[in-house]
């Protein structure tokens, strides 16, 4: 698992945290984090993600919208403690050169997830999410909780989905 940048990250493709029910940001990604103010401050914690979205708000019928369009690309996630996936490109108000890591999707001190990866989208409908983030490394049956919130989802509104996606094959339709 990695964040994406390990250049900057260097030595957190490591393992994952151990299975719980909520996931803090690992210890040693965060001393990173708290020495870029564009990314931490220490007064606020994470900044908020301007594109922080709840997949939720995001479904207009039969498609995922997202600034104002059909959702395309691979983005970040994250599963907060209320069980709302959260998406969101990587992107950073203070400075466009910079990363956006998964704790921006919810901002403050100490942002839990219950999971955490990247989610991908082809127009409009949701393909495919993992677990891989370098800054919280959830045990990937963490994804337990994930899949069945996207299958409820797809129960409901199976056109929300790829049709190769697991949740649609799951769904019988």
């Amino acid at each position: 698992m990695g964040s994406g940048y390990s250049a900057i990250y260097a030595g957190t493709g490591g393992g994952s945290q151990p299975y719980a029910d909520s996931y803090s940001v690992v210890g040693a990604v965060r001393a990173i984090d708290k020495k870029d103010s564009d990314i931490y401050d220490s007064k606020t914690g994470y900044f908020k993600n301007p594109t922080a979205t709840a997949l939720d708000d995001a479904v207009d019928g039969n498609r995922v919208i997202f600034n104002g369009k059909s959702a395309n690309g691979t983005m970040t996630y994250v599963m907060d403690d209320n069980g709302n996936i959260i998406f969101g490109k990587r992107c950073n108000p203070n400075d466009g050169r910079k990363r956006a890591p998964h704790p921006t999707l919810i901002g403050g001190k100490d942002p839990q997830v219950q999971c955490a990866g990247m989610i991908t989208f082809v127009g409009g409908k949701i393909s495919q999410v993992n677990c891989q983030s370098g800054h919280y490394r959830p045990d990937s049956k963490s994804m337990d909780k994930v899949n069945a919130a996207l299958q409820a989802l797809c129960d409901k509104n199976p056109n929300l989905f790829t049709k190769d996606s697991v949740w649609r094959k799951n769904n019988g339709k």
